[in-house]
Formats: structure tokens, C-alpha cells, sequence
């Protein structure tokens, strides 16, 4: 089970703050199979790089099954990538 609870991301803009996700929660389980659409830019490649464990949210919490992603080591994330999590890039 992926958890996720009050996802937000921003992004510092000179002075401003970018708000790009705002209070996301989710829940995904084993064998769900979903789709994430919206328009350009509402934040669906922000979501997928915080769940694929390439990017960490500005606040909320992440957890992959018991684990707590957020608090987990560069290495603890680098091995649920390399065993749990797979991508296929849109760029390279």
C-alpha cells in the first residue's frame, strides 16, 4: 500500500513560491491499477517524480507500506527504487 497525506510541493521563483501540488492524498493498492491526467503544468509529473521516490514534497507524509519514505536514508530510498518502484521516462 503507498500512502501519501497532505502532498504539497512548491518551488521557489526569485521572490515567489511556485505552489504546484496542494493537500494531495492517495492511496494506491497492491494490483490497483490507476491513470493520472489533468491539464499541462496542474502537476502530474511532480506527483509521479514524489512517488517514485526522485523528488521529496515541500510537506505531508509518504509512506510505502510500513515504511516512512520520508524519513528514510538516500540508500533505504535508492533500494525501494531499484526493487519496488519501476519508470519509463517522457524525456531523456
Amino acid at each position: 500500500m503507498l500512502t501519501l497525506r497532505h502532498i504539497t510541493k512548491s518551488f521557489p521563483l526569485g521572490p515567489l513560491k511556485i505552489e504546484v501540488l496542494q493537500g494531495v492524498d492517495f492511496d494506491l493498492a497492491a494490483g490497483d491499477l490507476v491513470a493520472i491526467q489533468g491539464a499541462s503544468g496542474s502537476g502530474k509529473s511532480t506527483l509521479l517524480n514524489l512517488i517514485g521516490l526522485l523528488d521529496s514534497p515541500t510537506t505531508g507524509s509518504y509512506l510505502y507500506g510500513d515504511t516512512d519514505v520520508l524519513r528514510a536514508t538516500d540508500d533505504e530510498r535508492a533500494q525501494l527504487r531499484n526493487r519496488h518502484f519501476g519508470f519509463v521516462f517522457q524525456q531523456f
